[in-house]
């Protein structure tokens, strides 16, 4: 009797003890960073003792696994807010905008209009051109510092994960190895571990799993591993073999790298992947398209008119080379590929990417994409046997806004790929080819006379200037209307008239006119002259206007009027004025600061009641621990008064014997 006592209050002081000392452990880490409580379980014998069963952690996986979800996606908001919100600044302030820049430019257009024969007005105006180039330049380098200071974020939080994966792969051979020589398991180990995936999901979203063996094991959240029991994997930027100015996530595996599925990656580095990719990329190519906009435009229209010396308006803007990237597997040795937007057709141009592959002999198909990638609607097939390039080599690649040159046919190979996109890059690239105010043309290239000696008072004037090229257009390139072009209206009637050439003779005949706009255009001829007349008030019979070059003087502004207008038209992709571009742009920028501002608020909201969840199961109470500490005082010290009881017993039955 004596001796089972004595073995029940044994077995009392050994599981009172172990969870004396549990609920010491508890209290003792009441502060300690992803500290799980523990607890001590136990278990009768048969004998009526008690034995400690083992030591555990209490805690939730679900829990633990929201945790780390919610912990993902507020840094992910805090991360893409923090970028957005600096661009954001940067772009909305006045100093820096570039409508502001756009609004001098077309004033000092429209000074130089109101005296066309100023060269100090000239001056201001190719000035304010010159103005406007540097500040595209500035707004690049703007947009190209935040997506350096993202890539730099970017290799840094890369280095960071990729050290916490290492130390997770580490620790599970520790614990391993503790638990390989002990009963217990490794449970500050595990709690440790625990600590090290919480930070991981603050770079990337993460699924944690235990394999068969209790390790843990982690992969991103589309499934790739970053840990496989005791090994981790490491995740980099490698250069885009189809674009090297762009880098992807690569995951190397030692022997081999894997590409890694951006979408919904979460965490920080999943917020500056976005932001490099749905700012400092759309930004970078917003403002291409607008600075090949102002510049295709702007050039097309001062061919259209003379110069301060008489001659046709050369280039005001030069853009920059488009890069053409070859495919990495590409077999054929195509060197002599070259891409340039085609003049009069820049609003035709995407802001994606452009692949061109050849797809038989004499085809190649021109594929677009949009800017995360997706093929759209848009493409073109050149077939070299039929089309006819320019003098220069280039194809014209319709509704594209695009030219493509080739050179050798035979260097190319089918399913070989060529990438370019027009637009990247092309801000900080252009340039201002006017050497002075004297190259703006503002005179229009034809000039009209009236016979003196006509019967009414109408007057011709040229109302559109389309094409002046020698080639395809009534202008030679000797200052004068080819001889065969239209250089003169007579009025057979008062509402008939014949449009005749240099020798008197007719071109074309219009009867039964309505009205007087467009003269050539309503005899046909408007296209095939570059240029049409119109006339305001109705003419008499035998009424006769002619038509020259240069007739106007260096004191018209036809053409400079035109040149200002183009403030008013919507170039950017036939849909928006150059301004509203800009503003569209900051627009966007602005909402997606305040959403991602608002999404990091609640987020963080969320991230705090995952936490709370999680300290409520494993978090200690140092109320609760108290409560236990007495309880097992008391339990222990009957525990001792079972062993005293026995030890009497015992004693009394030896008193009894002797």
């Amino acid at each position: 009797m004596g001796s089972g006592l004595y073995s029940i209050g044994l077995s009392g002081l050994q599981s009172s003890n172990a969870r004396i000392n549990t609920t010491g452990q508890n209290t003792a880490n009441v502060d300690t960073e992803g500290y799980s409580r523990q607890r001590t379980t136990t278990v009768s014998s048969p004998t009526g003792a008690v034995r400690v069963k083992d030591t555990s952690r209490i805690v939730d996986k679900f829990v633990n696994d929201q945790v780390r979800t919610d912990t993902s996606d507020h840094s992910y908001y805090d991360t893409y807010h923090s970028m957005m919100s600096v661009s954001d600044g940067l772009l909305g302030e006045s100093s820096v905008s570039l409508n502001s820049y756009l609004n001098k430019t077309f004033k000092a257009l429209q000074d130089v209009n109101n005296d066309p024969t100023s060269s100090s007005l000239r001056e201001l105006a190719h000035s304010s051109l010159k103005s406007l180039t540097s500040h595209y330049h500035t707004l690049a380098k703007l947009v190209g510092d935040q997506k350096t200071i993202a890539d730099k974020k970017m290799e840094t939080s890369l280095g960071e994960l990729n050290n916490l994966t290492s130390q997770v792969a580490s620790m599970n051979d520790d614990i391993l190895q503790e638990e390989a020589g002990s009963n217990s398991p490794a449970s500050e180990l595990r709690d440790q571990q625990e600590v090290l995936a919480k930070k991981i999901s603050s770079y990337v979203n993460v699924k944690v799993q235990y394999a068969d063996n209790g390790v843990m094991t982690v992969h991103l959240a589309n499934g790739q591993p970053l840990v496989m029991d005791k090994t981790s994997t490491v995740l980099k930027t490698i250069p885009d073999p189809n674009d090297p100015n762009q880098k992807k996530l690569f995951i190397d595996f030692g022997k081999y790298t894997v590409g890694v599925k951006t979408e919904h990656l979460g965490g920080s580095i999943g917020g500056l992947v976005d932001y490099q990719s749905e700012f400092a990329k759309k930004s970078d190519r917003t403002l291409g398209q607008s600075a090949i906009s102002i510049a295709d435009a702007m050039n097309k229209q001062n061919s259209l008119g003379l110069d301060a010396n008489g001659s046709f308006g050369k280039d005001l803007f030069q853009l920059g080379e488009i890069k053409v990237h070859a495919g990495s597997e590409n077999v054929g040795k195509a060197s002599s590929i070259a891409v340039r937007v085609t003049s009069g057709e820049s609003a035709d141009l995407s802001l994606g990417d452009y692949e061109l592959s050849k797809t038989d002999d004499n085809h190649f198909m021109v594929k677009v994409f949009d800017l995360n990638g997706k093929l759209t609607s848009k493409s073109a097939i050149l077939d070299t046997s039929t089309a006819q390039p320019d003098k220069n080599g280039y194809f014209q690649l319709d509704g594209l806004g695009m030219s493509v040159r080739l050179g050798d046919l035979s260097d190319y190979k089918l399913q070989d790929v060529y990438r370019f996109s027009p637009t990247d890059g092309a801000a900080g690239s252009l340039k201002l080819a006017a050497k002075n105010g004297d190259g703006i043309a503002l005179s229009a290239p034809v000039g009209v006379k009236t016979n003196p000696s006509n019967l009414s008072n109408a007057t011709l004037s040229v109302t559109s200037v389309t094409n002046t090229d020698p080639n395809s257009s009534a202008f030679s390139g000797n200052g004068e209307l080819y001889p065969i072009a239209p250089h003169s209206i007579y009025f057979t009637s008062d509402d008939a008239y014949e449009v005749r050439d240099g020798q008197g003779n007719v071109l074309s005949s219009v009867n039964g006119a309505q009205d007087f706009k467009d003269l050539l255009g309503k005899a046909g001829l408007a296209k095939e002259a570059g240029f049409d007349v119109s006339i305001a008030s109705a003419p008499k019979a035998g009424d006769e206007f002619s038509m020259s070059m240069g007739d106007l003087g260096s004191a018209d502004n036809f053409n400079g009027l035109q040149l200002a207008d183009l403030q008013n038209r919507s170039l950017v992709g036939g849909k928006s004025t150059l301004a509203e571009s800009f503003s569209d742009l900051v627009t966007s920028v602005g909402s997606k600061t305040a959403t991602l501002d608002t999404n990091k608020k609640s987020s963080e909201v969320v991230m705090n009641q995952s936490v709370a969840r999680r300290d409520e199961i494993s978090g200690v109470s140092l109320d609760e621990e108290a409560v236990n500490l007495l309880k097992y005082q008391q339990s222990y010290s009957a525990a001792a008064q079972v062993i005293t009881a026995a030890r009497t017993t015992f004693d009394t039955l030896l008193g009894a014997v002797r």
